[in-house]
């Protein structure tokens, strides 16, 4: 070293695990001692320091380990513009009571920065300063250090900036300024307890300086006699558990809290109470400094800095710019891209799938999903990527879906989205009429033309609101002029090729229909004959995306039949007359005694004496202006009917003619609070028609049965709402709808026995007719449903489907 002249840099190089023990001293002005690579260790033996400036000028040494044992690892004497940067400062671990850096009094402009600096494991004995400036010392900066289990002393300074550090102290003050030094600021500095968490070699936390005798004293000691030349402010204190540091002794006054300080002093008006621990780091190899001071999210020091504090350094300790936090590290987040974004898909009535799509570093990271019901998850989640997840709600509704991801670094986004059900649950409304274009109500008064829609206002009519997402309407054609059909759907989606009524010219002709509602509240009926035509709507319920009444169905079961008196008298229904029909707890249907809100019926009218409708609405109620079933003389008719059932548990069907008839009332599910089923509407699909050229098998023959498997691919579906529809009709008969006990593989296999048809029916007709007919089937335990051809001649039929129940 000493054969260097002004002007040189000298290169130091070292290997990991060796170390020079000589002890270096510089008595050379203007020259540069740079340490190359990590390891440029000089260890001093023999009580030496390992660096001594004596005397001399410019010097700069940077990127050096600096050990001694029982002495001080840098001594500067006599010197003057010094800078220190980027060093490693420590001491022996066994060396107790000795300061590590010291700055004699006669030594002037020096500069310590980014430079971690320990005074070896803490010791019962006397407290060591890691960096000790002595009285009649001038201008100094101590700025964007590392401090472990030490402090900084300075006694009878002119002049000390110490600016922009991080000190995890010991038992003494991490800052003392002693005697009566002037121009001193204190700024920006982090200011930690040492802790056992994170220091645990060095020691020197408030419980060991307990035990040893030894004063916790306050962060920051500043003498009386420097307190008036000493500025203090902008500083983050970390209080580690309940160690209760006070943060300030000024002026031989020692303030418990920094409101206490700031009022009484008048100082520190931006110091603030720092409740984030930093995370440690590892500083070099062979070494095991593990120091608190990499900033965590939700630091009060991150970007608070005053930028104009003096001896405020440009770049950080790692040399990261720019450089506004408080302490010796800059945050830079190293997760800063960690986020999530949600999405999902209905999978059943009552479940979604989550997709979080994760972006992070290669960090450890947790998370938690809030469903919105009181319930939480915690997948696990590895990277960046997608996790899906499967939910099912125990009720419908709309609930808040909340993720939150967090990392090891202390970075934590959240994320919502909002969830809606699918499934939708039944009101029972009316019967009530909402169009009738004979006499102007819902439209004007008119016939529905050729090819031309009628616009139905379903959401927001009477006591409908809006967003309901499908309504149970009987829709009755009336003075035809020509034969067609009627198609019903959604306003606003692309009309299906479906239909719901089948006509001729002259006829009037009912069928019930469950169709989807448009967004803007309004149900399309079109007109699909070459002639104009009247049209009736009455609605017998609704069905909204919140908790309402489910569906259950049941084995199809005759209720009424005047023919022989099952439960009614036996005899025809008389001219305006009318009977009541248990619902509630009847035995016949298996239905519950209590809590049924509507039913699920199959009506048929038979040896009518003359022509009239059937109105079925709840017992106890007025005769409503609403039809059903629209008959001729001596007619056999058929129309599914969903009504609200009275308080009483009862029917009531009225006979609107003046000549009697029978009735049979078959039940096939019912609606309930308890019902789990929830309705899910789907764009109305012709599902089969045999006679269309994929079909093969040709018409139904008498007493056969078409098998058509439906559900086979979802879970839990509990029944259909299909409109069948008989054409080609070459004989006289019915059609009865049951569930199928076989599945697909049976049937391909073989070994698919023969069904049991049920002894009820779905749709009358005869010879030439063509007849449609709304019902709720059930399938069997494969999905299956069976359609029976219970006439004397074959005929085609067409099935659409508008829906289904789903109790997943």
């Amino acid at each position: 070293m000493n054969a260097a002249v002004r002007g040189d840099t000298v290169q130091i190089t070292g290997s990991t695990g060796y170390f020079s023990q000589e002890s270096v001293t510089v008595k050379t002005s203007g020259i540069r001692i740079v340490g190359i690579g990590g390891q440029a260790w000089i260890n001093s033996s023999g009580q030496r320091p390992a660096l001594e400036l004596d005397g001399v000028t410019d010097v700069t040494v940077s990127n050096m380990m600096l050990e001694s044992y029982g002495t001080p690892a840098v001594v500067i004497k006599g010197s003057s513009n010094i800078k220190l940067d980027g060093d490693y400062v420590d001491l022996n671990p066994n060396t107790h009571g000795v300061d590590a850096l010291t700055i004699d009094g006669a030594s002037s402009n020096v500069t310590v920065s980014r430079t971690y600096v320990d005074a070896g494991f803490w010791g019962a004995g006397p407290a060591a300063s890691g960096i000790s400036v002595a009285s009649g010392a001038s201008d100094i900066t101590l700025a964007g250090n590392v401090l472990a289990a030490t402090g900084i002393t300075a006694t009878g300074v002119a002049g000390l900036d110490v600016t922009g550090n991080t000190i995890q102290r010991a038992c003494a003050s991490a800052i003392d300024i002693q005697g009566a030094s002037t121009g001193v600021h204190l700024e920006n500095n982090l200011l930690e307890d040492t802790n056992p968490n994170t220091d645990y070699m060095f020691g020197g936390f408030k419980s060991q300086c307990t035990a040893a005798q030894q004063t916790w004293a306050p962060d920051i000691t500043v003498s009386e006699g420097s307190s008036a030349g000493t500025t203090a402010d902008y500083n983050a204190f970390y209080i580690h558990g309940d160690d209760a540091t006070a943060p300030y002794s000024w002026s031989g006054t020692t303030y418990p809290t920094l409101a206490a300080f700031q009022a009484g002093a008048a100082q520190g008006a931006h110091d603030v109470i720092d409740t984030k621990k930093a995370n440690g780091a590892y500083l070099r190899a062979n070494k095991s400094a593990n120091v608190d001071m990499l900033l965590v999210p939700g630091s009060a020091a991150i970007n608070s800095a005053d930028p104009n504090a003096p001896g405020r350094l440009g770049s950080d300790f790692y040399g990261v710019s720019p450089y506004t936090s408080r302490g010796a590290v800059q945050y830079v987040n190293p997760n800063a891209q960690l986020a999530v974004a949600l999405s999902g898909t209905h999978t059943s009535a009552y479940a979604i799938s989550l997709n979080a799509d994760v972006t992070t570093a290669l960090v450890p990271i947790t998370a938690k999903v809030s469903w919105g019901d009181g319930t939480t998850s915690n997948p696990d989640v590895y990277g960046s990527g997608r996790v899906t997840l499967p939910h099912r709600y125990a009720k419908l509704g709309t609930y808040t879906i909340t993720v939150t991801v967090a990392d090891n670094v202390g970075n934590t986004v959240s994320n919502t989205v909002t969830a809606r059900t699918a499934g939708s649950a039944y009101t029972a409304y009316g019967p009530t009429r909402v169009l009738d274009t004979r006499t102007g109500t819902g439209a004007p008064k008119a016939k529905a033309k050729a090819h031309a829609v009628t616009k139905v206002q379903i959401g927001g009519n009477g006591g409908i609101p809006a967003g309901v997402t499908a309504v149970v309407l009987n829709v009755t054609v009336t003075r035809a002029d020509g034969f067609g059909y009627i198609t019903a759907y959604g306003d606003g989606d692309a009309r299906p090729s479906t239909s719901n009524v089948n006509f001729t010219a002259g006829q009037t002709v009912p069928n019930l229909v469950i169709v989807p509602v448009g967004a803007n509240g309004y149900v399309d009926l079109y007109n699909g004959a070459s002639a104009t035509v009247d049209l009736i709507a009455d609605v017998a319920g609704y069905f909204t995306q919140s908790a309402s009444s489910g569906y259950t169905p049941v084995s199809p079961a005759r209720l009424v039949d005047t023919r022989n008196g099952t439960g009614v008298a036996k005899g025809q229904i008389g001219a305006n007359g009318s009977f009541a029909a248990q619902i509630a707890g009847n035995s016949k249907g298996h239905l519950p005694a209590s809590g049924v809100t509507a039913v699920a019926l199959n009506v048929t009218v038979t040896g009518s004496k003359g022509s009239g409708f059937l109105t079925v609405y709840p017992d106890g109620g007025k005769t409503p202006l609403a039809s059903n079933i629209n008959y001729g003389t001596n007619q056999t008719i058929a129309n599914a009917v969903i009504v609200p059932v009275g308080a009483d548990g009862k029917i009531r069907v009225f006979n609107g003619s003046t000549r009697s008839t029978d009735v049979l009332v078959d039940v096939v599910g019912y609606y309930s609070a308890a019902s789990k089923s929830a309705y899910l509407p789907v764009d109305p699909v012709r599902v089969l028609d045999t006679r269309a050229s994929y079909w093969h098998s040709g018409p139904m023959y008498p007493g056969g049965y078409i098998y058509t498997p439906l559900g086979a691919d979802e879970p839990d579906i509990t029944a259909f709402a299909l409109n069948t529809t008989v054409t080609d009709t070459k004989g006289a008969g019915f059609l009865t709808v049951s569930p199928d006990p076989y599945s697909e593989y049976q049937y391909e296999s073989g070994s698919a026995g023969w069904p049991t048809r049920p002894g009820v029916s779905t749709l009358n007709w005869l010879r030439g007719q063509t007849v449609p007919n709304l019902v709720q089937a059930s399938p069997g335990p494969y999905g299956i449903i069976d359609f029976w051809n219970s006439g004397t001649g074959s005929v085609n039929l067409v099935i659409d489907a508008f829906g289904y129940y789903q109790n997943d």
